[in-house]
């Protein structure tokens, strides 16, 4: 029952102390819920009441079935232009066409997203890259400023999925700007900012909204050409059925059977045109929702459960699309309010709901003179602030292949469509990924005589052992880099080739390898036998472990080929060297146990042999346990 009911859990250990909180947070919420919902909805290219409609049911199922306590579902910009841009093809904006297809659009982001929490497929959304999210929050807030200019100019501009045209169309007709209209944007913009420098705690949306609907009621400044909300229905909506409105007119009468709604079915192309799109703005919408989410959590110590808030905002957008909403998610302004007007339950959100639905049913009237300048100023100054470059400097100068997804996103979003720009962003950003697990580093070990732990020789520029080199891979191998694995272990075996005679492989950093990566490491050990060169494991995981002995390439290997550490290895490893070479040739000092061959009794220096002066001849006897040698090695490593 609790899985079907979750908040029965939460309502019933619900204290009598915490329903004053709450209700004041919920009408907090709600005044800044309203403007900014009527905004957002302007933003998707419907009449603002459907932004009422989105911000009455929704946010109180999102509550409800939800796991974060101070979470606000509802209309938001970014969601809001992707509606847009998914339902224009089909229909010209405001149009009945267009909003039906928009409450389509809710019922199939919220049927994913219901799928995705119910399947336990919430990791799904770690594919989508920071750098993604950044390059088209960026662009998207551009996007959206720009599409509200022609309301905050009063011009008339061309509805386009792309923003070139409808900046070419304010440049255009910028001259027959309307000046009531720019004067009523710009005091609202100046009433929000003013406002917010007093004081953060202050609803200025739900005060721009006010003043300006009372000026435009005493002036009657509709009468200068300033375009106002006007009549809006009031009420709750008549429920629906999502895509009945496209299967009713397309069954006959006589045909009123499972035969005549299948055939019905079967001609909704714009449904099967949607799922894209939906699939963008579930994924996108979530997002947002969970950054949201994750950021109350670190304030309020909640634990996160991804699949649970899935299926909160999935039941949310499929109750709201029985009641004439589009697509909602989490909102970041709203839950923010929630967060510091100190809402301590889900029920300030259901309060909030309440409130608007209230709105609805009383007060719809009110905002007939409500000017559309000023909606445009809301959502204006709601997304300037999402725009910052800085964020594409530090990425750039972090990691320079997720400022290219992130700016390559971005560019893609301004000049395409966005929804395309998110595909290719995440696309591109698991293409780099696998790019850069295709040439990983395989690091060159030797010993530091400073710090005496093992580090990376080329970068150090420290000499190695030329009888045995100490190779790191520092990735898992697998079919993408199995090849690049065997031809580059083979690479720095040819450095050596002259004295080599073993290679140390420590596989500490791998953490898997497949079949693939498999028939390579078989291979690898072939090639380098024919050439006398023989391949020891080290630190092997016993993921990895497991794999090679049911390969049968632990058999190849045998068992005394496989050590625990490092130490160890290097020290049964140089029982197996030449010495005389050793004492003779080499002038390095790479392990402790050199010592034992060329000077047991002298004290090495870096980078140095010792002192003049042959050495004894018994030295070579002398083995890295007797007494007499120094101590096993440090088994740290830097690289």
């Amino acid at each position: 029952m609790r899985k079907l009911f979750p908040f029965i859990s939460w309502l019933k250990d619900y204290r009598k102390q915490d329903i004053i909180p709450d209700l004041i947070a919920g009408i907090t919420v709600a005044a800044v819920l309203i403007p900014q919902s009527m905004s957002n909805a302007m933003i998707a290219g419907l009449p603002p009441i459907y932004g009422l409609y989105g911000a009455s049911i929704p946010p109180i199922v999102g509550a409800l079935w939800g796991r974060s306590r101070q979470l606000a579902t509802g209309p938001v910009a970014i969601v809001s232009l992707l509606t847009f841009a998914s339902v224009l093809p089909f229909a010209k904006p405001g149009s009945p066409e267009f909003i039906i297809i928009a409450i389509n659009l809710a019922a199939i982001v919220g049927t994913f997203q219901l799928l995705m929490g119910m399947l336990k497929l919430g990791f799904i959304m770690r594919f989508v890259s920071h750098p993604v999210i950044i390059g088209f929050t960026n662009a998207a807030a551009i996007i959206i400023a720009t599409t509200q200019v022609k309301h905050l100019l009063g011009i008339q501009v061309r509805d386009s999925e792309f923003i070139f045209p409808i900046f070419v169309d304010i440049i255009k007709n910028a001259s027959h700007a309307n000046l009531y209209t720019l004067g009523i944007g710009l005091f609202s913009l100046v009433l929000i900012f003013g406002g917010r420098r007093i004081s953060g705690k202050l609803p200025v949306t739900m005060i721009a909204l006010a003043t300006t609907t009372f000026v435009s009621f005493i002036l009657g400044i509709d009468k200068y050409g300033v375009k106002t909300i006007g009549d809006m229905p009031s009420g709750m909506p008549s429920v629906i059925i999502p895509f009945w409105q496209y299967m009713g007119p397309m069954v006959p009468q006589d045909q009123m059977n499972i035969h005549g709604v299948v055939s019905a079915a079967s001609n909704l192309e714009a449904f099967f045109r949607l799922i894209g799109p939906a699939i963008i703005i579930a994924i996108v919408g979530f997002m947002e929702a969970m950054a949201i989410t994750k950021t109350i959590a670190e304030k309020t110590k909640q634990s996160v459960d991804i699949d649970q808030e899935l299926i909160g905002q999935g039941a949310a957008n499929i109750a709201g699309s029985f009641f004439h909403a589009y697509p909602v998610s989490g909102s970041f302004s709203s839950s923010a309010v929630n967060l510091q007007s100190g809402g301590r339950t889900a029920l300030s959100n259901v309060f909030s709901g309440c409130i608007v639905i209230t709105t609805l049913v009383f007060f719809t009237s009110a905002f007939h003179h409500l000017p559309k300048a000023t909606l445009a100023a809301i959502v204006i100054s709601a997304v300037v602030g999402l725009v910052r470059q800085s964020q594409f400097v530090k990425l750039l100068r972090t990691n320079k292949h997720d400022g290219i997804v992130a700016l390559t996103t971005f560019f893609l979003a301004v000049i395409t469509k966005p929804d395309y720009a998110i595909f290719i962003g995440i696309a591109l950003s698991l293409l780099l990924f696998l790019w850069e697990s295709m040439s990983p580093r395989i690091i060159m070990l030797t010993r530091d005589p400073r710090s005496e732990i093992f580090v990376n020789a080329e970068a150090k520029k420290l000499p190695v052992c030329p009888q045995i080199i100490y190779l790191l891979p520092d990735f898992s191998i697998y079919f993408a880099n199995a090849e690049f694995f065997r031809k580059a272990v083979l690479e720095k075996a040819e450095m050596f080739k002259e004295h080599l005679k073993y290679i140390l492989l420590d596989l500490e950093m791998v953490n898997k390898i497949d079949s693939t990566g498999v028939d390579e490491m078989r291979e690898l050990i072939l090639d380098l036998r024919k050439k006398g060169v023989e391949i020891y494991l080290a630190n092997v995981k016993t993921p990895v472990a497991d794999v090679l002995e049911r390969s049968g390439l632990k058999n190849i290997l045998e068992q005394d080929r496989w050590f625990v550490s490092k130490g160890d290895s290097i020290t049964r490893l140089f029982n197996k060297i030449d010495y005389r070479h050793c004492r003779d040739n080499c002038p390095n000092l790479v392990f402790w146990e050199c010592e034992t061959v060329k000077y047991p009794y002298c004290k090495a220096e870096p980078l140095r042999t010792c002192p003049s002066g042959p050495p004894s001849s018994g030295s070579m006897g002398i083995k890295a346990d007797d007494p007499a040698a120094p101590g096993e090695m440090q088994t740290g490593s830097t690289t």
